[in-house]
């Protein structure tokens, strides 16, 4: 994955939101959603982003794509300079990156045919010159997801949870785009379900070649489609590691808490539990130094004062702990 040229390359990516306050409506506090995240990924991989919630692993994902205006930072996709990218450039930018989101209900226009919703990039995109061709387009989508075609014409509150995030996939096929965010796309979903749309997302990559960033909460959930994990914390990326080595030798100590909190389906092993002290801090007076250090369990009194770097401690393993670098 390292040998080749990034799809998306992210530095130093920053989203502050202001706080107002007293009679004049100054700002008078930052929240540091997402304070200093550098990433890539390369095209046909999947980079899973996994954290607590309210950790910034969402508000990343949606800067990337100019959802949300980033403060700072520098984005960069096949090349092109996305923070700098405005009107018809954009929008052109836009079909080649798109998102699923968490909702699959929220997501989808109530008031609008399966038909339609699907249609809709397609016109907007300028995809399909007839209504015919874009007729043809929605059935071949819904076919490809796992959907009749006959079901075209009916509304979002007719379909379960996972029908719908199906019409969502669908929705984000229809442009054909090189990179799609999946923004916890199986969060909202029953267990039996998330299997099943997980197996649909790892299908569809390898068929159409699609690079994905896969945002979740839960380890578990991106174990076997993610190639690479990074592991945020308070607006922080604290390690970046290939799947399989992540799962097996997690350097980072919140990684490590993280893992112990996942089930082993073999009731004869037993994974020691690590609970930690606290609670996740307040993003707008963050910690000084290391953000994890006061939950930390090896904490030293260099964490409280320096933020420790992202650095790379093996092949393809990076680790931001002052603790940790030398493994």
């Amino acid at each position: 994955m390292s040998e080749t040229q990034p799809l998306l390359s992210v530095r130093n990516l920053r989203k502050y939101y202001g706080i107002t306050g007293g009679l004049m409506g100054r700002k008078v506090h930052d929240v540091r959603a997402v304070d200093g995240v550098s990433l890539d990924i390369h095209p046909g991989e999947t980079l899973g982003l996994v954290g607590e919630s309210g950790c910034g692993k969402s508000t990343t994902g949606r800067c990337m794509m100019r959802l949300i205006e980033p403060s700072a930072g520098e984005i960069r996709f096949n090349g092109k300079d996305v923070t700098k990218t405005e009107g018809h450039e954009l929008r052109a930018l836009r079909r080649d990156m798109q998102i699923i989101f968490q909702d699959p209900f929220a997501s989808l226009n109530p008031r609008h045919t399966v038909r339609d919703i699907i249609a809709e990039a397609l016109v907007i995109h300028r995809l399909a010159a007839t209504r015919a061709e874009r007729e043809d387009r929605v059935i071949e989508l819904l076919e490809t997801v796992g959907l009749r075609p006959d079901l075209r014409t009916r509304f979002p509150h007719e379909f379960s949870g996972g029908q719908r995030q199906r019409i969502g996939i669908a929705r984000a096929l229809a442009v054909q785009p090189k990179l799609i965010v999946c923004d916890e796309p199986v969060s909202a979903l029953d267990v039996s379900i998330q299997a099943q749309v997980i197996n649909l997302l790892e299908d569809l990559q390898e068929r159409f070649n699609l690079t994905y960033l896969f945002i979740a909460h839960d380890l578990s959930v991106v174990e076997h489609i993610s190639d690479r994990i990074a592991v945020m914390y308070l607006g922080r990326v604290v390690e970046i590691a290939p799947a399989h080595d992540l799962y097996r030798t997690p350097q980072h100590p919140y990684t490590e808490a993280l893992l112990s909190a996942v089930p082993i389906p073999d009731p004869k092993l037993k994974r020691k539990r690590i609970v930690l002290k606290g609670e996740l801090p307040n993003p707008i007076r963050p910690p000084t130094g290391c953000h994890f250090h006061p939950r930390c369990p090896i904490a030293q009194p260099i964490c409280t004062k320096e933020a420790p770097p992202l650095t790379q401690t093996n092949a393809n393993h990076h680790v931001a702990c002052h603790l940790r670098v030398a493994v």
